[in-house]
């Protein structure tokens, strides 16, 4: 747990090889770990449909947030979560 964090109240994001972050605990840093392998092109893609259904949940109404909240709720998931299951392209 860090206090003071680069003479910050919250100190986030990378500095050098190290990398602040905050989680249920607080503040804490770890040393950045570079990605090992590229992305497949299978997963580019979903990470892509994953967007751009991200990105139409964001612009559904609140009444529409709403009725998916109340669905999702009856199988103990988010309504955003919902959304996405029923919305994401699958390759």
């Amino acid at each position: 747990k860090l206090i003071n964090a680069l003479f910050s109240h919250s100190a986030h994001g990378r500095v050098g090889g190290i990398v602040y972050q905050t989680g249920p605990g607080g503040q804490y840093a770890r040393t950045h770990v570079p990605q090992r392998y590229k992305p497949s092109t299978a997963q580019r893609q979903q990470n892509y449909f994953f967007g751009v259904a991200a990105d139409a949940w964001r612009s559904l109404s609140d009444e529409e947030k709403a009725e998916l909240n109340t669905r999702a709720s009856k199988i103990n998931i988010s309504g955003f979560n919902l959304y996405i299951k029923e919305n994401i392209q699958h390759p």
